[in-house]
């Protein structure tokens, strides 16, 4: 942003003031202020026409509602001294336009009222969710999230919570432990039974993506694609819900919760099939889906939690504000401008949250580097065996064998080669911020 006290030269002045200025790419959406905010000076939101939202600071976005592609740029600088209170020039306006709005990806490109420009690529985000693919379109999102919707009335919400406690007691009550060590011993003698476990674990993410999107859309929010990326070590099933930025704290919190909250349905629709059938491999799937629940929960990496707590505090990115919030604990040094401009409050609890995270994230990597040279023999020798599995079942004819084989070699290989891969990004990552800190 422009120094305060600066003016640009009078006669160039002069000549961008008769200038017209240019206008918002077609789509593109001024929410307002970003409600429920961490910092000390809220920003504002925009929602580009690729869904994407941005934050402006209050002059930057009063300059972009004043973009019509009709008035001069001395027009728009004296509607923008009476509103913002304070002198400010055309050329000023200019340089904010040209050097603040255009590199967001918001204007109309110089060569013609009909074409965008180009809108600029996000930030590689620190463990984020990588080569994701769209399988289901806006569209029929919108139809899911419409369906589904009504379950966040808040006495539909009362009720299933309470069906599901009590749900819990009665497969305690019939001796749940029992059928659970009888459910996992009739997988290890019909493993094919493995294949409908997975199935009902799928089923549930799905389930679980659907909870997002419709608590996105009734906070009235328009919730994006739906799809699968790699997070980390293994694949992933997401929502785009980034159009709940323009909901309050509470709207947030629940588009958070939706996905947890629909895991809880999933359970309840579980126990309910198992009091009727008594399949022992479903309290298999029940107990699985439970500890995927509580795992949701983690703030260390992008699950459910790390947003829940990103919505409390009112903060959209923590990992961020991690770099600006390690520099400001240096001894001698001065808050980061990323830091001091955030409430007390909501900078001592992401300052907690790095400190914790930071040993979290440094304790896996290490074991990962420390256990290497010793499990990954194992695992290659592990493979070999399966792969023998895998070609005895395929000439038995025994498919469901021949499957199950495939995928205890899949689940073998994926999370040294999802380890692998994070530290690959991590230190492209790093070796980024060392040019740019030369250069």
């Amino acid at each position: 942003m422009v120094a305060e006290g600066h003016r640009s030269e009078p006669a160039a002045d002069e000549d961008v003031a008769r200038l017209v200025v240019p206008a918002l790419v077609a789509g593109t959406e001024l929410i307002g202020r970003y409600q429920g905010s961490g910092h000390r000076e809220p920003p504002y939101l925009v929602r580009r026409v690729d869904g994407q939202v941005l934050q402006l600071s209050h002059l930057l976005y009063l300059v972009a509602a004043g973009l019509d592609g009709q008035r001069t740029y001395a027009q728009l600088a004296a509607g923008l001294s009476t509103e913002w209170g304070r002198e400010i020039t055309a050329g000023q306006v200019s340089y904010l336009v040209e050097n603040r709005l255009r590199r967001a990806g918001i204007l109309v490109a110089e060569s013609g009222p009909d074409r965008s420009a180009p809108l600029p690529k996000g930030r590689d985000r620190l463990l984020a969710l990588k080569f994701r693919i769209a399988l289901v379109p806006e569209h029929v999102v919108a139809v899911i999230a419409r369906i589904f919707q009504p379950l966040f009335w808040p006495p539909v919400v009362v009720l299933v919570l309470v069906a599901f406690v009590a749900a819990e007691i009665w497969v305690a009550v019939q001796g749940g432990v029992a059928q659970l060590l009888a459910g996992a011993r009739e997988l290890v003698d019909r493993p094919e039974q493995i294949l409908l476990v997975v199935g009902v674990l799928v089923l549930s993410g799905m389930f679980h993506e659907c909870g997002h999107v419709a608590a996105c859309r009734y906070g009235g929010a328009r919730p994006g694609a739906m799809g699968v990326g790699i997070y980390l070590v293994w694949p992933a099933m997401y929502s785009t819900v980034t159009d709940s930025y323009r909901l309050s704290r509470g709207g947030r919190l629940r588009t958070d919760l939706g996905g947890v909250y629909f895991n809880v349905l999933a359970m309840l629709v579980m126990i309910a099939v198992f009091a009727v059938t008594g399949l022992p491999w479903l309290l298999v799937s029940l107990v699985a889906w439970q500890v995927s629940t509580v795992w949701q929960f983690v703030p260390s990496i992008r699950l459910d939690g790390y947003y829940i707590l990103s919505d409390l505090v009112g903060v959209p990115d923590l990992f961020d504000r991690m770099g600006p919030v390690l520099r400001s604990m240096l001894p001698g040094r001065s808050p980061h401008p990323r830091v001091r401009e955030l409430k007390p409050w909501v900078r001592w609890v992401i300052t907690a949250w790095v400190v914790l995270v930071i040993p979290c994230l440094a304790y896996w990597i290490i074991g990962f580097l420390v256990l290497a040279p010793y499990v990954l023999p194992v695992v290659w020798q592990a493979l070999g065996t399966h792969w023998d599995g895998v070609g005895s079942a395929v000439g038995a004819g025994d498919a469901a064998a021949a499957v199950v084989g495939v995928l205890r070699m899949f689940l073998l290989v994926l999370p040294w080669a999802g380890i692998t891969l994070v530290l690959y990004n991590l230190g492209r990552s790093l070796t980024r911020r060392i040019r740019r800190s030369r250069a």
